[in-house]
Parts: structure tokens; C-alpha cells; sequence
């Protein structure tokens, strides 16, 4: 593919990779120039990461339903307007195939879910979410939840904006002493296309922003 497909304000990934561990963090592209990209400075935990001159990352994005990338190089930063990276325009943009861990906002939502079994008529519970991010979601609950259980769950991310989907936990755990009854529950998302997934990964970088606005970290 060519770069063409880019656009300013496309919302992007940088995949930094340190060892055998890959870290997916959001990003945007500000400008495009002939030789050059502009991309926002990418954050963790409400800090921005500046990155060195010469680190080379990798850009992952979607485009018409599939997940494309480039590698490149970080060549300068530019403190404003907005912290942003400067990196090399690519020649050409590959597909990317490979399931990945994706960046998580601490948050609490409420959520609503179904555990699937074979009664039709289970009662919906409800849970506070601890995190959230483009492949699942951390919440607690009083409700008993079994590893590899199914789900229908739905997450309130603003008083217009409900995601709902199908899941499975994926960790159960107690919480806290001071809460007995209140347990832990890790769940992955099943199934979900990139442009639901692209749902989650704009809201979470629209709360990081506000919260850098804000001063908070």
C-alpha cells in the first residue's frame, strides 16, 4: 500500500519493543509533510513518553477493516503546538498479522453482563470496571464468575456511547479484605471487529488527553 492512505488526525499505534515484550501505545497523526510525519507524543500513565532520536518503532493502524503498519524512525521532536514525535514517511504500508496486547486506561464504568449458559432467562449482573482497553476489560463484581466462562457484556463509556459484546473471563480473583464479597474479573473480548475495537481505542485516547489537559497522571 501507499502512503497515501495516511490522513491528519488518523489515530495510530506505536509498538515499542524492549526484549520479548511489545507495548502498543495510542497516537495521532497532527501533520504530513513530504518526507516527514507528525505524529502525537505518545503517553503512560498520564506522562509523555519523548523517545530517543534514531529509536525505531513501529506504526500500526486500520485501514478498510484490516491492520496495516510501517517501520520507522524517530528523527526530531517538536514541543508545539502539542508534544509531538517527528518520523520518517514511509514508502510503503504492509499488513500486519499478530494478536497483541493493547494499551489500558485505570477507569471505572459501570457494566452490565449475562453470563451464556443454557438457561435464556440468566439474570443481567452488574460490576464497576477497574480497566479498560481495545482487547478486554478488568471490572469487579459481587457476582461469581468462573474462569472460561462466556459472556454478553455491556460497558457505559459516556451517557451516549454503549459497547456491547461478547466475552469470556480470562482471570477470576479475589479483590480486597476489606471487600469479601466482591471479587476480581479479567475478561477478553470475543469477536469483535476492528471498527468496534477502534471504538475503545479512540475513547481511550480522547480520556488520556483530557487527562494530561488536566494535570492528572
Amino acid at each position: 500500500m501507499k502512503p497515501d492512505i495516511l490522513k491528519i488526525n488518523q489515530l495510530v499505534e506505536i509498538e515499542l519493543n524492549e526484549g520479548d515484550i511489545a507495548e502498543y501505545l495510542p497516537s495521532r497523526i497532527e501533520e504530513i509533510k513530504e518526507q516527514y510525519l507528525y505524529i502525537s507524543m505518545p503517553m503512560r500513565k498520564g506522562s509523555y513518553i519523548p523517545m530517543r532520536i534514531g529509536q525505531e518503532i513501529r506504526i500500526i493502524m486500520c485501514y478498510k477493516k484490516a491492520t496495516v503498519g510501517f517501520v520507522t524512525e524517530v528523527v526530531g521532536r517538536r514541543r508545539e503546538p502539542i508534544p509531538c514525535l517527528i518520523i520518517n514517511k514511509p514508502e510503503h504500508i504492509v499488513p500486519v498479522n499478530q494478536k497483541r496486547e493493547y494499551v489500558r486506561l485505570d477507569i471505572s464504568l459501570p457494566v452490565q453482563f449475562r453470563i451464556i449458559d443454557e438457561k435464556d432467562n440468566a439474570e443481567i449482573k452488574e460490576g464497576i470496571t477497574i480497566d479498560i482497553s481495545a482487547g478486554g476489560a478488568l471490572f469487579y463484581t459481587k457476582t461469581e464468575v468462573n474462569i472460561g466462562q462466556k459472556m454478553e457484556i455491556k460497558m457505559q463509556l459516556s451517557p451516549k456511547n454503549t459497547f456491547s459484546c461478547y466475552a469470556h473471563a480470562i482471570r477470576v480473583f479475589k479483590k480486597r479484605e476489606l471487600e469479601k464479597n466482591t471479587i476480581q474479573v479479567a475478561v477478553e473480548f470475543d469477536g469483535i471487529d476492528e471498527a468496534h475495537r477502534d471504538r475503545i481505542f479512540k475513547f481511550i485516547f480522547k480520556k488520556q488527553r483530557e487527562r494530561i489537559k488536566k494535570g492528572i497522571t
